[in-house]
């Protein structure tokens, strides 16, 4: 069987051990987390009055659903340019006939 199926070798595991632990450096990561945390959280804070004029908010379907608001602005504009495209069609026509009569 072994023709067939041979043994493929194992990946070897990498088992890393530290041989140095800073018990302060991981403190100070750990206040440092804690800080970029809190100013965030004051940042967001401050930001939301601001913003409240605004509604950016994005969220699945929110490209849909301003499309879908949009929608009677572009079928205005639809209509809008093909009636130029029948103006100029008939106004080429009319100067058409001009020249061969």
């Amino acid at each position: 069987m072994s023709i067939f199926f041979p043994k493929l070798p194992k990946p070897r595991q990498w088992d890393y051990r530290p041989i140095y632990y800073d018990e302060e450096k991981e403190r100070r990561k750990e206040r440092l987390h804690q800080l970029q945390e809190e100013r965030e959280a004051t940042e967001k804070k401050q930001s939301e009055p601001a913003q409240e004029g605004q509604q950016h908010n994005l969220h699945r379907g929110s490209f849909r659903e301003a499309a879908e608001r949009n929608q009677s602005t572009r079928v205005k504009q639809n209509k809008q340019a093909n009636i130029r495209v029948f103006i100029i069609l008939f106004m080429l026509l009319l100067l058409l006939w001009w020249l061969l009569s």
